[in-house]
C-alpha cells in the first residue's frame, strides 16, 4: 500500500504545479528558479577549498534538479513542445546559421585563455566537459525548457506576449546570478546579471525559432567551455582579473549585439512562422 499512496501524493503535487502554471506562471517560474539557485548555494557549503576539478555536491544537485524538470515536462506531455524531445529533422533548417552570433561570444571568450599553459590531460578535459555541459543543460532545461515554455503557454498567443515571456525568463536568469554576491565583488556580479539577461534573450530567441532546446544547450555549453579553460585546463588555475567598469561596458555592448539583437530577430521570425502555419 505504501507505493500507491506515495505515487498518489506525487501526482497530487504535480497537479498543483500544473495548476500554478496556469494561474500564476510568472510567480511559479521565479519560485522554481530561485529555489534551484538556493539549493545550489547550499551545495557550496559541502565543497572543498580550493575548489577541486570535480565539484561533486554541485554536479549531483544539477543532475537531480535536471531530472526533476525532465519528469515534469514528461508528466505533462510538454517535453516535445518545450523543444526537449523534438527530433532534429523538425528543427529549423537554419539552426546552425542562427547559432553563429552566439558562437562568436564563445570565440571571443576563448581569447582570454592562457593557451601556453593549457594541459589537455584526460582527467582535466573530462572534468571541464562534465562540469560545463551539466551546468549549461541544467540552465537551458530549467529556464528555456520549463520556465520559458510555461510563460509562452500563458502569454504566447500574441507577439507582445512572446517578447514578454522571453524578457521575463531572461530577467529571472540574470537576477539568479545575484547569488554570486557572497564571493564576488558587487561590480562583477552586477555585470554578470546584465550579461545573463542579455544572452538569455538570445537563447530564448534561438530556442523559439528553432523549436528545439538543443541548439541553445550546445551554444551555451561552448560559451561556458571557452570561459573556463583557465579554471580547468591550466594547472593551478589563474586568478580572475576584473576588466573594470570600462571593460564591462564594452562587453555589454558585445553581448547586446551578438545575442540580444539576434534573439529579438529570432523571436519575431519564429512568431511570423507560427502565424503563417496557422493561416
Amino acid at each position: 500500500m505504501v507505493r500507491p499512496i506515495h505515487t498518489l501524493q506525487v501526482t497530487l503535487k504535480l497537479n498543483k504545479l500544473k495548476h500554478a502554471a496556469d494561474v500564476c506562471p510568472l510567480t511559479l517560474t521565479v519560485v522554481l528558479t530561485f529555489l534551484s539557485v538556493g539549493l545550489l548555494f547550499i551545495a557550496k557549503i559541502f565543497e572543498q577549498s580550493p575548489e577541486p576539478l570535480f565539484q561533486w555536491p554541485r554536479l549531483i544537485l544539477l543532475i537531480g534538479i535536471s531530472y526533476f524538470v525532465f519528469r515534469v515536462l514528461k508528466k505533462f506531455n510538454w517535453s516535445k513542445d518545450a523543444g526537449l524531445t523534438l527530433p532534429m529533422s523538425s528543427w529549423h533548417g537554419r539552426w546552425l546559421l542562427a547559432s553563429i552570433p552566439l558562437l562568436l561570444i564563445a570565440l571571443l571568450s576563448s581569447t582570454s585563455a592562457n593557451w601556453a599553459e593549457v594541459e589537455f590531460s584526460t582527467l582535466r578535459v573530462f572534468a571541464w566537459l562534465l562540469s560545463n555541459f551539466s551546468g549549461s543543460f541544467f540552465e537551458e532545461l530549467l529556464l528555456r525548457g520549463l520556465c520559458f515554455y510555461i510563460l509562452l503557454s500563458a502569454w504566447g498567443a500574441t507577439k507582445k506576449g512572446v517578447y514578454l515571456a522571453a524578457l521575463c525568463q531572461a530577467l529571472i536568469f540574470g537576477l539568479a546570478h545575484l547569488a554570486n554576491l557572497y564571493h564576488m565583488p558587487a561590480l562583477d556580479v552586477f555585470a554578470q546579471v546584465i550579461f545573463a539577461t542579455l544572452i538569455g534573450i538570445g537563447f530564448a530567441g534561438l530556442v523559439y525559432m528553432t523549436k528545439s532546446l538543443w541548439p541553445g544547450v550546445i551554444v551555451h555549453s561552448l560559451i561556458n567551455l571557452a570561459g573556463t579553460i583557465n579554471d580547468f585546463l591550466v594547472p593551478g588555475g589563474s586568478e580572475f582579473q576584473s576588466p573594470g567598469l570600462n571593460g564591462y561596458v564594452v562587453i555589454i555592448i558585445i553581448f547586446f549585439v551578438l545575442s540580444t539583437i539576434p534573439g529579438l530577430f529570432y523571436l519575431r521570425a519564429g512568431k511570423s512562422r507560427e502565424t503563417k502555419s496557422v493561416l
